[in-house]
């Protein structure tokens, strides 16, 4: 789930952590996320999922949701939380959402009231475009004996149909309003029927997708030939993926592993292309080792009123142990920076308990997907609430580490 509330000053990722950089607990004046669900546990190392998944689909919106007013106090902060939902073939609904607070408070830190009513809090999201980021990958070079330069990649590889095409994302929708904020709103308020979470089809609207062909470097040269093995395509006007239609140089499915330098371009070629003597098909790419465990403070906002229960274990199915304890949602550690009103606190916490009690984790709150299956969590991180909070408590997790 993660953002750049402050530009890339830091980053949120989770309810205790950032999306990378260390393993230590964002401090508190930098947490964002609440956590929202008292079904699914959300480790800072990412929501791994059942077995060895090929080609279902994941399905997540965001949705601004108002579970606070807005305020004029310093910082003016709107009403828009924006709120994570997933839909897999074993869990379905909001899993957590960003404090609005997160974004208004960045005018007041750095005095710069221009910013108030323009984050997103108070602004509605923009979606202009989608894409696979790759930051950055291993690579081998070698000269063959003529003193060409020969190079090779990780294997990259994407699930494909019989006709060489591999969706990866399907089904873009974008939500007004009338698409569940309203519903939610007049429910919290007391002024209308009970909300069920569903999105209503009347506030959505399926967009036409277009494409274009992506560009290639390794270590700054242009690399060329990828797009004749395949390219980037839209299969309907909310579909869009990659279509492989020549297998010569790499199998359906599999990005180009090899290149031949070739003048100042970097081509693709077959493996069966690439010197034997340049030892690049017996290379082999060194696995990544375990990461130092994440851990989270024993004092301040997580102490402060701290946990109602635990701690708790959990091995999950990449090998991790996960910790977590079980919080009333509102003493939480993200909220404990803002020192809101007891009668503030009583209406969310309210609120989040007619969640809990009405909003199961089976129920369709997207649509389901056009086509394909949906993929399975990894049923460790489904957690059932101990005995008395059952409603209004969410489980933290403070600790994950390796096996």
């Amino acid at each position: 789930m993660n953002a750049t509330p402050q530009c890339y000053d830091y980053e949120v990722g989770s309810p205790g952590w950032s999306f990378f950089y260390s393993n230590e607990a964002l401090p508190d004046d930098r947490l964002g996320i609440a956590q929202l669900s008292n079904r699914l546990l959300i480790p800072p190392d990412g929501l791994p999922f059942d077995g060895q998944p090929n080609g279902e689909f994941l399905g997540y919106t965001w949705m601004a949701l108002p579970f606070t007013d807005a305020t004029t106090g310093q910082p003016p902060t709107g009403d828009q939380s924006w709120t994570c939902f997933l839909s897999t073939a074993n869990f379905k609904g909001p899993i957590a959402y960003y404090i609005p607070e997160t974004w208004s408070k960045i005018g007041r830190i750095f005095n710069y009231p221009y910013i108030y009513s323009r984050g997103l809090d108070a602004r509605p999201g923009v979606a202009g475009g989608g894409a696979m980021e790759i930051n950055t990958l291993p690579r081998f070079d070698a000269h063959d004996a003529d003193g060409t330069v020969y190079s090779k990649i990780p294997r990259l590889q994407f699930p494909v149909d019989d006709k060489g095409q591999a969706v990866l994302v399907q089904d873009v929708t974008y939500y007004s309003k009338s698409a569940l904020y309203d519903a939610f709103k007049q429910w919290r308020d007391g002024r209308g029927p009970e909300c069920s979470g569903a999105f209503n089809v009347e506030g959505a609207w399926n967009c036409s997708l277009t494409t274009k062909t992506t560009r290639y470097q390794q270590a700054g040269i242009n690399i060329s030939g990828v797009e004749q093995v395949f390219d980037t395509k839209v299969f309907d006007d909310t579909c869009w993926g990659v279509e492989w239609f020549d297998s010569t140089i790499s199998p359906d499915g599999v990005f180009p592993q090899y290149y031949k330098q070739v003048n100042d371009k970097r081509i693709a070629v077959a493996a069966s292309d690439v010197p034997t003597d340049t030892g690049l098909i017996a290379k082999e790419f060194r696995l990544a080792d375990k990461g130092e465990p994440y851990t989270s403070p024993t004092t301040g906002a997580w102490s402060e009123p701290g946990p109602t229960r635990g701690p708790f274990e959990v091995e999950l199915g990449d090998g991790s142990i996960v910790t977590y304890s079980w919080y009333r949602f509102v003493d939480q550690p993200s909220f404990q920076q803002y020192h809101w009103s007891n009668d503030k606190k009583a209406r969310l916490q309210a609120l989040v308990e007619k969640i809990h009690a009405n909003w199961p984790i089976d129920r369709d709150y997207m649509a389901p997907p056009s086509r394909g299956s949906l993929v399975t969590l990894d049923p460790a991180l489904i957690v059932t609430p101990p005995e008395g909070l059952e409603v209004g408590y969410v489980p933290i997790v403070t600790a994950q580490k390796a096996r």
